[in-house]
């Protein structure tokens, strides 16, 4: 008794999710719940008392920019998980602007890209389920989901190596910069102890060894020399006489009340970030430096009597 050929079998009713389109999924998932985590988190911190007006704007504005992009995410996951259309293109879209991102980003974005622009890819987005589809778009979509596989790893080798590298490159890099911006800090701090001296030098020998506060020396109108002139040209520029921050350090003038004595005193805002030393200036002109302030400085004058305080350097 013979039996007539088999037949091809049956086409699936569904296709299975290729490990490719998982990992992209997954990455997706994960990157919704930390920028909607973030984003939530702004916005409750935006909420509190404590926040000042300007800074709950900025809260606001960057938390609800985070939660739009976690949800894009979310959209993007649950359209890959499904095999959705939609999920293609979220992700698609999300490639597209990555490749802004040079030279990782670019890289990683071009091969995902690569990967969802395959014909058998575009096949398992279409909707169309396997028995509408001839045998031959039945293998287009079984092989070129069985690359993704490879593409999406070395795309994300890429991505943590790219992390890892930049990293690195950061843990170098930041405390060289952080050094180079102390140092122009205080090279501005020295600067401004510096035009101090001289705008206070100028003033005595107008106004009778007498030396200026603030207001004198920035609008000398309000202070007449000995002889009734007034000078037409501040002794020192208002922006040169604000006490701070500025450039990283704060400033503070002392006057006597005799007006015979003054300090001009300079320390970081933060110390340790923004500079490391500190500065002080007197009616002799000698600018001194006060070296590991952070641990070893001496304490602030507060009276233009007290001088500057001991254990400095001239410069």
């Amino acid at each position: 008794m013979t039996f007539p050929p088999a037949g091809p079998p049956p086409p699936p009713q569904a296709f299975s999710r290729p490990l490719g389109i998982v990992l992209l999924g997954i990455l997706n998932a994960l990157g919704a719940l930390l920028y909607l985590g973030l984003g939530a988190l702004l916005l409750v911190v935006s909420m509190t008392e404590s926040a000042q007006a300007e800074g709950r704007i900025v809260m606001v504005v960057v938390g609800g920019l985070l939660v739009l992009v976690g949800a894009f995410h979310a959209t993007t996951a649950t359209g890959l998980f499904l095999l959705k259309g939609y999920g293609r293109i979220c992700q698609m879209i999300q490639s597209g602007v990555g490749l802004l991102a040079i030279p990782i980003g670019t890289i990683v974005s071009a091969l995902i890209l690569y990967y969802l622009t395959r014909p058998g890819v575009a096949l398992l987005f279409s909707g169309r389920p396997p028995a509408a589809m001839t045998p031959d778009e039945r293998t287009l979509v079984s092989r070129d989901s069985n690359q993704g596989v490879a593409i999406v790893a070395i795309a994300i080798v890429a991505l943590f190596g790219g992390v890892a590298l930049i990293g690195i490159v950061a843990a170098i890099a930041i405390p060289g910069l952080l050094r180079a911006r102390m140092a122009g800090n205080e090279a501005s701090a020295i600067g401004s102890m510096r035009a101090m001296g001289s705008a206070q030098a100028t003033f005595a020998v107008t106004h009778e060894g007498r030396y200026g506060t603030l207001e004198c020396l920035t609008a000398p109108s309000s202070c007449p020399g000995a002889d009734g002139a007034v000078s037409k040209v501040p002794f020192l520029d208002r922006a040169a006489a604000e006490p701070g921050p500025r450039s990283g350090y704060t400033f503070r003038l002392f006057v006597s009340s005799d007006q015979n004595h003054y300090v001009y005193w300079a320390e970081p805002a933060q110390v340790g970030q923004t500079g490391l030393r500190a500065f002080c200036v007197t009616e002799t002109s000698a600018v001194l430096e006060y070296v590991d302030y952070q641990f070893h400085g001496p304490s602030a004058p507060t009276d233009a009597g007290e001088g500057c305080p001991s254990g400095g350097r001239t410069l």
